[in-house]
């Protein structure tokens, strides 16, 4: 059901996702489903009149949603460094009169020429989002753009960041999500094993002491398999409470028993012991193992303190050289 009065209601309504997802010689699959992206743009809470850009032209699809939004006063532009996607989306908006302004450009450099911007959508993930987004956007402007909350693999996540009067960073929200990474985006190097002859079958540490491969190997015996604490969507919640609370020895594994987050440590006699919760299991070297009470009790302490959701984290921006990193702390 649609919200008549609703901005993006109304935009979903008369921007059919179709007309640019569709099955004809010119289709793209979307990296991001038509539900999804309308509700980031319903978090963005583009006015009308607004002055946007959008980083990641993709189908098209985002770009047009959010003329219809901004309206004969408002102005749109979408940059992407694919010029043949740019060209499939301009050919696209000039047939179905969406007044959008396409740019073929490195999106990590904003658009300085259109700017300033009341909001800006990024359609994927940069390793850190720069400071020139921040500096692009009127005071009291915000973004919305994938982030990484850690070097590890499965660090994702939406940020939607307010910026100040100063066009410094302001407040910011962390939610459950995430973009595909832009290119050359990768974060700061971590110590990976993966299981012979399995390369589906890899551990990640934060901190490169040579412990990834005595870890996997523990964690590949797993004697001890129980239910996860936090099945289904709960276990990104968890993730990222986990990633928030930042623990010694947090690692990411891609097991037979699904992938997870969890902790690792050895001991002075070189003994590996490793647990990860995933989405259906907790999964552990042995039923007595270090490492499985250390995760327990961090898994408590998110139950204890009601579980909360991504969003009802703190979020904090880190500045890193030209550029602002996310991260998330405990309520």
């Amino acid at each position: 059901m649609t919200d008549r009065d609703n901005p993006v209601d109304r935009a979903a309504e008369s921007v059919p996702a179709a007309r640019f997802h569709g099955a004809d010689g010119r289709a793209v699959r979307p990296c991001t489903p038509a539900a999804v992206t309308l509700r980031h743009i319903r978090m963005l809470d583009v006015p009308s009149g607004a002055e946007v850009l959008e980083i990641g032209t993709g189908s098209g699809y985002s770009a047009a949603l959010l003329a219809h939004i901004v309206g004969p006063v408002g102005h749109v532009t979408t940059v992407d460094n694919n010029a043949d996607l740019s060209k499939r989306a301009e050919t696209l908006y000039a047939e179905h009169g969406h007044a959008v302004e396409t740019v073929v450009a490195d999106g990590i450099l904003g658009h300085p020429p259109n700017a300033p911007y009341d909001r800006i959508l990024v359609g994927t993930t940069p390793s850190a989002p720069p400071d020139a987004w921040l500096r692009q956007l009127r005071p009291g402007g915000a973004i919305l753009t994938g982030v990484r909350l850690s070097a590890l693999p499965g660090a994702y996540a939406i940020a939607h960041i307010t910026v100040g009067d100063d066009r410094g960073p302001g407040r910011v929200t962390v939610h459950h999500g995430g973009y595909t990474p832009m290119t050359g985006s990768d974060p700061a190097p971590t110590a990976q094993a993966t299981a012979p002859g399995r390369p589906d079958v890899v551990l990640t540490t934060l901190t490169d002491d040579g412990s990834a491969e005595a870890l996997l190997t523990a964690l590949r015996k797993h004697p001890h398999t129980e239910p996860s604490p936090a099945p289904g969507d709960d276990y990104f919640h968890l993730k990222n409470w986990l990633l928030a609370t930042n623990p010694g020895g947090l690692l990411e594994a891609a097991l037979d028993d699904g992938v997870g987050i969890g902790i690792g440590s050895r001991t002075p006699a070189g003994t590996a012991h490793a647990a990860v919760a995933t989405d259906r299991f907790l999964v552990a070297d042995a039923p007595e193992s270090p490492a499985l009470d250390a995760l327990r009790t961090l898994i408590r302490q998110w139950h204890d303190h009601g579980s909360p959701r991504t969003h009802e984290l703190r979020g904090r921006l880190e500045r890193a050289g030209d550029a602002w990193r996310v991260r998330l702390a405990r309520p």
